[in-house]
């Protein structure tokens, strides 16, 4: 069995089996956390940003967050432009706002994982670290929810939105990386701006 047919088996069997009526309601308003080009998750790395405390936590998600952009819709999307399921599909029935763009990676698999493991490393930088880890597995399991509504729907195959989980887990883990050496800089420039300031008043004196 090719992966085509893998996952087109999979979709069918959602559809059949796991779609509910009163469930879809929810699952359409889960998923608009990830939709209108991710601004649920921009105007939360925003906020986290102008929050002094925050700042950094901020700073890692922002930088996950437009990796994912970059590379997930605008770059990789177009290079493989991929056909959605539910045009390739026979049977399968897409619910909810129909996208149109190309279908491999999941943007919202991708967004959503990018920003949260950046939040499940940037977290324990600024608060203690039960608490970081909590919101952090938070977030992860808002992002996977984000990421099944997409298969519930019929909109991403299983194998798009599992590229777009694994694509954003990279992001995450660069966005933390950058973010950390980013403001390691900064913490060096700040305490070597405080010794020569120490020095000069000792010299005054």
């Amino acid at each position: 069995m090719d992966l085509l047919a893998l996952d087109g088996n999979i979709l069918l069997f959602i559809q059949d089996n796991l779609r509910v009526d009163f469930l879809t309601p929810i699952m359409k308003v889960i998923t608009l956390l990830g939709s209108y080009k991710g601004i649920f998750w921009i105007m939360m790395c925003i906020a986290l940003i102008v929050i002094s405390r925050t700042r950094r936590a901020g700073v890692a998600a922002s930088i996950a967050l437009a990796l994912s952009g970059i590379f997930s819709n605008a770059i990789i999307k177009n290079l493989v432009d991929r056909t959605r399921p539910y045009v390739a599909i026979d049977g399968l029935e897409p619910l909810g706002d129909i996208p149109t763009d190309s279908s491999f990676p999941s943007g919202h698999a991708s967004a959503a994982f990018a920003v949260s493991v950046a939040l499940c490393i940037a977290l324990p930088w600024i608060m203690e670290k039960k608490k970081a880890h909590l919101i952090g597995v938070l977030f992860i399991v808002l992002s996977s929810l984000i990421s099944f509504t997409r298969l519930y729907l019929g909109v991403h195959y299983p194998s798009d939105v599992l590229a777009g989980i694994i694509l954003g887990i990279i992001y995450g883990i660069c966005g933390g990386v950058i973010a950390k050496l980013i403001f390691k800089k900064i913490d060096e420039r700040k305490q070597d701006t405080s010794d020569q300031s120490d020095q000069s008043d000792t010299q005054s004196e």
